[in-house]
């Protein structure tokens, strides 16, 4: 309990998980008159919302610290959350406390009334309720599944982000990134700006560019480029910033997620300085994107769980220095994604020279699946383990001192890797 004797936020999360966490209801109407009642439709602060099916957490860590680095106040919204419910939302770099997220629960369940709300859209409103009841300049919101439907679009954006169209969630969104495009699409605005950093659009989203009313940057149509450089530069329109030093983010999209960043913070009017983009870059930093846990062997962990994420994080791994032995990869997914287009895109991506070898791992709750089951639909060759940590401790010991090893699939993947490995 809480000091004035209300419930906890723990007491909170047990009721909002009693709902089910995985009931997905997209929609807006329901939630809009609660937004209402909230007052935070129309925030005084600019919003910034960014879609994709990868990219989304990386763009916004990077916003987040390229504007504290401007000394601007930043409410920053993203999910879900890896080892702490508070990792979701964060003001000014800090996550926000217990006895803060518990007001904004509070303030939904005053606001809603009758209304049924599902775990992610009280949360959500919650979270707006909170950068509601502070004096900040912007608001980054993360999209959490889709976009036209999604609760974050009931606050209409300033700017909207786009970062990539991959096969993912096709049950709710679509069979194919014609379908899934236009739903990540439903979070442009009338004649306010729109960044693409999707180098390879479908059609449908092609379409609704052109169409749109409002200003258009696509990275990959000469509104931003980067150099392969390091330091590196970036260009955005007919705007440059030379010297810029390696991100604190790894893996091989992140000057294209740096770049899409700085174009949104562009046409929110928050253009940084060389000085501010410089020490924002440096010190942006995310957790389960390509991170390094562990050291002798090196171990990494990513959230990767599509196809498109599982090629781009083995580019990413093969650009490391090269490591001894065999890539020991520990795989954890959940029942309702596509392990055997998983692993085709990441041995697609992956130097054909350079041998990989697989650990299933099962993984836990309602939607998790026991890692025989997990081998077969992967359609490759590997041991099974009864856990994460498992797999994690066997591939350690077979790559050795100076060996790699890769523990990715979902968030709950990395989650047990992290638990595992640090306590």
């Amino acid at each position: 309990m809480t000091a004035n004797n209300g419930p906890s936020l723990d007491d909170w999360l047990a009721r909002l998980n009693a709902l089910d966490p995985t009931r997905i209801e997209l929609g807006l109407d329901r939630v809009q008159p609660v937004a209402a009642a909230l007052g935070v439709l129309n925030p005084a602060a600019r919003v910034i919302t960014v879609a994709g099916t990868n990219g989304k957490g990386s763009t916004v860590a990077l916003a987040e610290s390229i504007l504290r680095a401007q000394g601007l106040s930043v409410g920053c919204y993203t999910s879900p959350h890896i080892l702490r419910f508070n990792e979701r939302v964060r003001v000014n770099g800090l996550e926000a406390a217990d006895a803060a997220i518990v007001a904004g629960l509070e303030a939904v369940e005053a606001a809603r009334a009758d209304t049924p709300l599902t775990y992610f859209e009280f949360i959500t409103l919650a979270a707006l309720w909170l950068f509601r009841q502070q004096p900040l300049d912007v608001w980054l919101l993360e999209i959490g599944l889709g976009g036209r439907l999604d609760v974050v679009n009931v606050v209409d954006p300033d700017v909207s982000v786009i970062t990539s169209i991959g096969l993912d969630h096709m049950d709710w969104l679509g069979p194919d990134r014609d379908a899934i495009a236009r739903e990540k699409a439903g979070i442009l605005r009338p004649g306010r700006p729109v960044v693409c950093g999707e180098p390879d659009p479908p059609s449908a989203l092609d379409v609704r560019l052109t169409a749109h009313d409002g200003p258009v940057l696509r990275l990959d149509q000469g509104g931003a480029r980067w150099s392969d450089t390091s330091p590196w530069t970036l260009w955005v329109g007919d705007r440059e910033w030379a010297g810029l030093p390696q991100p604190g983010l790894a893996g091989v999209s992140t000057r294209r997620n740096a770049a899409a960043a700085v174009a949104a913070l562009c046409f929110a009017g928050c253009v940084p300085s060389l000085a501010a983009l410089r020490s924002g870059l440096a010190n942006a930093r995310i957790q389960g994107r390509m991170q390094t846990i562990a050291a002798s062997p090196e171990t990494l962990v990513d959230t990767a769980h599509n196809a498109q994420a599982a090629g781009h994080l083995a580019q990413s791994l093969a650009a490391l220095p090269a490591a001894d032995g065999p890539l020991q990869c520990v795989l954890g997914m959940l029942a309702d994604k596509d392990p055997a287009a998983v692993v085709q895109a990441f041995m697609e991506h992956w130097p054909a020279r350079q041998p990989v070898v697989w650990r299933f791992a099962a993984t836990a709750g309602p939607r998790g699946q026991e890692a025989t089951v997990l081998k077969e639909r992967a359609g490759v060759k590997g041991g099974c383990y009864p856990s994460v940590g498992a797999a994690l401790d066997a591939a350690r010991d077979a790559a050795g001192p100076i060996g790699r090893v890769v523990c990715f699939g979902s968030f709950l993947t990395v989650e047990s890797a992290l638990r595992h490995v640090h306590e």
